[in-house]
């Protein structure tokens, strides 16, 4: 078998290192995790959703060593570790909160009953959901299908390679849940073994959350799987996917409030790696200037450097120099092509690392490649427009559709925009913003528009099974 490494994108320092489970071993877990689900499955939801709120204590008595082991893995502050923990937290009360609240509770057909019928569609446990989850968000992407596959009443096979311990942390969570277990495992597996999960293994359900390329590979596994003779040739996938996310700032924006939003939160946070960071900025001529000055003083007060360090608010890019290069180049083609570099532009080494200062360009076209792929770094063009419809033709000239935001006063403009927006999630007035409470959806190379958490998350890791009686002879 194959090892996997790790190394800490600041220092260099091997950190995580192993020989990859075989595909027997997995299916051994599977087997574990499948019997203890039948038993979960038969606690109601709201007492579920009691055994995960206790799980949760967990982080909170473990923050610090959660944290610390966050930025030493995939490189993000210590201080924004820390506060994914809280955030984290407070996304899986609301999801317990949703199944306490009946988010599970069949749906109603009472008004359509008749003297020779009645009926109803209930959400019934999976059985066993594969996650694969991925370095950026560590905690926050695993929370998301974890707490929606058990309050759900499944059980979890948890893939967290990339920040491994991070999977270490979800089994001591949630692996034993009111004395049922194993309930989550998590798996130390290579590409091949994750395959061959997905293919062969005992599983239900497949959650993915990572780049479009990686989606396709899901995919294509998900399809072979099909003329493989096991239990359930026929499984689903939730697929979350690399974007490039737009913001459009009209005319009546409040400038002050969309640069605050779209530059330090939208694009800088997390060293710009997110899938739904504010990747292009349309901005209406009138308040161009403005909005491009205020950008770039907030990109010039970064502190890029040790993650440890306290001041330093941006960490070193996961995939290190080859990450730094390519950003570099699609800069480099930019400027080739006419952009200007407001601010950054350039790379410095700090300590071990090779970090691109934050850079702002302008004078940017659709043609330059900056625009048309996604930039998973502190990378943000600005494009000048002249109208609301010239904005959206633009926010919608993408292959991605994962999210797109309208900073505006007016109401009614932001009814036009999200009426014609072609994403998943429309944001009006913020940006970057996962909230528990609102569905989490891909469309186009962004995903398969399946969705995670909001009460609907709930039902979407749920199998449907229709109930029709004729209630004429029952007692």
């Amino acid at each position: 078998m194959s090892m996997i490494e790790l190394s800490n994108p600041f220092t260099g320092e091997r950190v995580f290192s192993a020989a990859s489970e075989s595909l027997d071993d997995v299916h051994e877990m599977i087997t574990r995790v499948r019997a203890a689900a039948r038993m979960w499955a038969t606690c109601p939801p709201a007492q579920r959703a009691g055994q995960l709120r206790r799980a949760l204590d967990y982080f909170r008595g473990h923050k610090d060593e959660i944290a610390r082991d966050v930025t030493r893995e995939m490189g993000k502050p210590l201080s924004a570790a820390a506060a994914e923990i809280d955030y984290m937290i407070e996304r899986a009360e609301f999801m317990c909160r949703f199944a306490e609240d009946g988010a599970l509770a069949p749906h109603d057909l009472a008004r359509y009953h008749t003297d020779d019928f009645a009926g109803r569609i209930e959400f019934v446990p999976k059985g066993v959901v594969y996650i694969i989850t991925p370095w950026n968000y560590p905690l926050f992407c695993a929370i998301n299908g974890t707490m929606c596959a058990l309050l759900a009443g499944s059980g979890v096979v948890l893939k967290h390679t990339t920040t491994p311990s991070v999977g270490r942390h979800f089994e001591r969570a949630f692996g034993e849940l009111g004395g049922i277990g194993p309930l989550l495992v998590n798996v130390t597996v290579d590409y091949d073994v994750s395959a061959r999960i997905i293919e062969e293994a005992d599983i239900d359900h497949v959650v993915f959350t990572g780049s479009v390329q990686g989606g396709r590979a899901i995919q294509t596994s998900v399809a072979r799987r099909a003329n493989q003779p096991v239990r359930k040739p026929f499984i689903g996938s939730s697929l979350e996917l690399g974007s490039n996310d737009a913001a459009y700032i009209a005319e009546d924006a409040d400038v002050d409030s969309a640069v605050e939003w779209t530059v330090r939160i939208g694009r800088l946070h997390n060293s710009g790696q997110s899938c739904c960071a504010v990747k292009r900025v349309f901005v209406h001529e009138s308040l161009h200037d403005r909005f491009v000055g205020a950008a770039a003083r907030i990109m010039r007060e970064q502190r890029s450097g040790d993650p440890m360090h306290p001041d330093t608010t941006l960490g070193p890019l996961f995939g290190g120099e080859r990450a730094v290069h390519a950003l570099k180049n699609m800069i480099d083609d930019a400027l080739e092509k006419g952009a200007t570099a407001i601010a950054g532009g350039v790379t410095e080494r700090i300590g071990n690392a090779l970090f691109l200062s934050p850079t702002l360009l302008a004078g940017v076209t659709t043609e330059m490649s900056v625009m048309r792929d996604e930039t998973f770094g502190p990378v943000l063009p600005v494009m000048r427009v002249a109208s609301d419809e010239h904005a959206i033709e633009l926010v919608n000239a993408s292959r991605y559709g994962l999210s797109a935001s309208i900073f505006t006063r007016s109401k009614a403009r932001a009814e036009r925009f999200i009426d014609e927006a072609e994403t998943g999630t429309v944001y009006v007035n913020r940006c970057n913003f996962v909230d528990a409470r609102l569905g989490w959806i891909g469309h186009k190379n962004s995903g398969n528009g399946s969705i995670a958490l909001s009460p609907m998350g709930l039902r979407a890791y749920s199998d449907l099974r229709s109930v029709n009686v004729d209630p004429t002879l029952l007692g």
